[in-house]
């Protein structure tokens, strides 16, 4: 059915029970499996009066404090997915748009379903903006399983 299940997640609750459906559903298939988050890209940081300088070591030090971040979700991910029989490896990507980066480690990766939760952090921009999961949806050229 599927040979290679992405499983894009954010860190929340939601993201993480969908990850979680992605290795159960890969297991069944005999799938490997790819988690991944999408940070977002350094910004300098403006308030009324003051802008943050662009130093180099400001930025990279972020970088790092997200990435660590953003493996440890992975990691556990993999753990869980090793657990369960399932090739797991993880993918951790800057940009400023989410779903398309999800659709292009989909394509880059050679996966045929994207298994993800129906929202997560995000709040009233997430409404405002509208869903990464919706974009998702609607752009995907590959079966897109949204977890609730």
């Amino acid at each position: 059915m599927f040979n290679h299940v992405l499983v894009p997640v954010d860190g929340s609750d939601l993201s993480m029970s969908a990850a979680r459906h992605g290795i159960e559903l890969a297991k069944l298939c005999g799938a490997k499996l790819t988690s991944m988050m999408v940070s977002p890209t350094y910004r300098r940081h403006f308030e009324e009066g003051f802008v943050a300088p662009t130093v180099h070591v400001i930025r990279e030090r972020w970088e790092e404090e997200v990435t660590g971040r953003a493996q440890a979700v992975l990691d556990k991910i993999c753990v869980e997915a090793g657990r369960a029989g399932v090739q797991c490896n993880s993918v951790h990507v800057f940009g400023d748009a989410p779903y398309q980066a999800i659709i292009d480690t989909a394509q880059n990766k050679a996966c045929d379903v994207v298994v993800m939760g129906s929202h997560g952090y995000g709040g009233m921009k997430q409404f405002i903006l509208g869903s990464e999961t919706a974009r998702v949806l609607s752009h995907s050229k590959i079966p897109v399983v949204v977890y609730r």
